[in-house]
């Protein structure tokens, strides 16, 4: 009998990833030949997860997919859509000096962290990451017989996202990015040195961001900076809620928002802070939620941090310079709860101006039904990303069948009026590449559609009239019911740590 080879750790992966990086290095000199070298993933059956291209699996996944989803034939016609935008992604990521593009088509974030020194887990200041590539500590419910991300959760479970919150220190620019000064988009300016005000320039894109913020495309700022500029994108692109040119001096913005499903963010919270230089004259307030949230706050001590969470004080605040609109912003955690529940608005007497979750998975957690049937109700601006085109649109066909199924029970609770109203009229889920999506095809060996993380944006719920397609019925605009209470009478909706 064959002695199995045993699985690699976590730190057997980062020392191999490192001296990838080293190879790269040393190819890069006068004389070396970069394209000789290949990060590429190890090829995947889609339907088996083994390695190998095995034709009795595309038969079968021709007609019924894994885990009895749809088979390939179903979505056919449409992934061919999908790969249209391949030139898309790779030219993103090809304005990089580190943008390499895999044989396979990925890229090798890994390899980048690595060649700059940033990549690792606790003490790598923002870029800190659980196994040095998994952002995730806990997995969607769906099974998967992948052993390297099993692994890779495995390793984990000793890093606790957020752990620099248990410190009585922030992080600077110098000890949270860990990189050349002239690579850093600081957030503390020498005098002069503030970039111009936003609403004097159009940030559409990476190239526009790294233009206003003058850094060289040659800083893997992008690499991080994915989350809070796709936060931007989602405020004022897609749920247009805010804006560079909305406000001024004279007459400044609240903004609340609140943030679901927050895990590696908590290791980057300042990095948020960009919205407060991106929206000039805008006073933004961000409550982060989740399961890493709870926990962090959990575990906070005298001191710490994160101890301000307890107390109901931000644990981070930052002003602009007043030359970019003195802008704020307050960072606040809700530790009390592990999910967003329709009464929290209520509990926290502060109903969100808007609601964002990146890289969401809407039908892969189940706590998303309450955000979804909530936002319907009480028309509360939504919106998402996911990784891949073909999962927005999954995402997207699955929320009518969640409101479907929730109707006859709150209809029965009491829901009436406006409330009945807006839950049941037709709406459109707009889906949207993202161009502050993270550089790069996400390294999976079985998927060649565009997978990139923040890659596409959808529109869950919008404020703007123009969205209604044929309303039900005009209805009544009766005093609304309370939400909460009607999802208090129906056992579906009893959630964790609020009943």
């Amino acid at each position: 009998m064959l002695n199995k080879m045993p699985m690699p750790t976590a730190a057997d992966i980062a020392r191999m990833t490192y001296k990838g990086a080293e190879q790269l290095r040393s190819e890069q000199r006068p004389g070396g030949d970069p394209s000789k070298l290949d990060f590429g993933t190890v090829p995947t059956c889609y339907n088996c997860d083994i390695p190998i291209m095995d034709r009795k699996c595309h038969t079968a996944n021709w007609k019924t997919g894994r885990f009895g989803a749809q088979g390939h034939k179903f979505f056919c016609a449409k992934n061919k859509v999908h790969m249209e935008k391949v030139p898309q992604v790779q030219a993103l990521l090809k304005q990089f000096p580190w943008g390499r593009i895999e044989t396979d088509g990925t890229f090798a974030e890994p390899i980048v962290r690595a060649y700059y020194h940033v990549l690792g887990a606790e003490g790598f200041g923002y870029w800190s990451i659980p196994g040095g590539s998994n952002a995730h500590l806990k997995q969607p419910r769906s099974n998967t017989s992948d052993p390297s991300r099993a692994l890779r959760v495995d390793d984990a479970k000793e890093f606790e996202h957020g752990y620099m919150l248990l410190s009585d220190k922030l992080l600077t620019d110098e000890t949270g990015w860990k990189l050349e000064k002239r690579l850093i988009p600081r957030l503390v300016f020498e005098l002069g040195t503030e970039p111009e005000l936003a609403s004097k320039v159009d940030i559409v894109d990476w190239d526009s961001w790294y233009k206003w913020r003058n850094i060289p495309r040659e800083s893997p700022a992008a690499l991080l900076l994915h989350y809070p500029l796709t936060v931007y994108q989602l405020l004022v692109n897609v749920l247009q809620v805010a804006g560079p040119k909305r406000n001024s001096s004279e007459s400044r913005q609240a903004l609340n928002v609140h943030y679901i499903g927050a895990e590696v963010e908590l290791n980057m919270l300042p990095l948020f802070s960009e919205l407060a230089l991106l929206l000039p004259h805008t006073d933004i307030k961000m409550t982060f939620f989740g399961i890493a949230v709870h926990s962090i706050v959990s575990k906070a001590k005298k001191n710490s941090i994160v101890m301000k969470a307890k107390q109901n004080e931000p644990i981070y605040t930052y002003t602009s310079p007043a030359s970019c609109g003195a802008s704020t912003l307050s960072i606040f955690l809700h530790g009390d709860h592990e999910n967003w529940d329709p009464r929290l608005p209520l509990l926290l007497n502060s109903k969100p101006d808007a609601i964002v979750g990146l890289n969401a998975g809407l039908t892969s957690y189940p706590e998303w039904q309450f955000v979804i049937l909530s936002c319907h109700t009480d028309n509360t601006p939504f919106a998402v990303t996911e990784y891949a085109e073909q999962s927005a649109e999954l995402q997207r066909d699955a929320i009518p069948q969640i409101i479907a199924r929730a109707l006859p029970r709150l209809h029965s609770a009491g829901m009436n009026g406006l409330e009945l109203h807006n839950f049941t009229r037709p709406r459109k889920y707009p889906i949207a590449f993202n161009p502050f999506q993270r550089p790069g095809q996400r390294n999976l060996g079985s998927v060649h559609l565009p997978n990139v993380p923040n890659g596409f944006t959808m529109r869950v719920v919008g404020n703007d009239e123009q969205e209604i397609i044929h309303p039900v019925s005009a209805g009544i605009p009766v005093p609304a019911s309370d939400l909460s209470e009607l999802l208090q009478k129906t056992e579906q909706f009893s959630l964790n740590g609020l009943d």
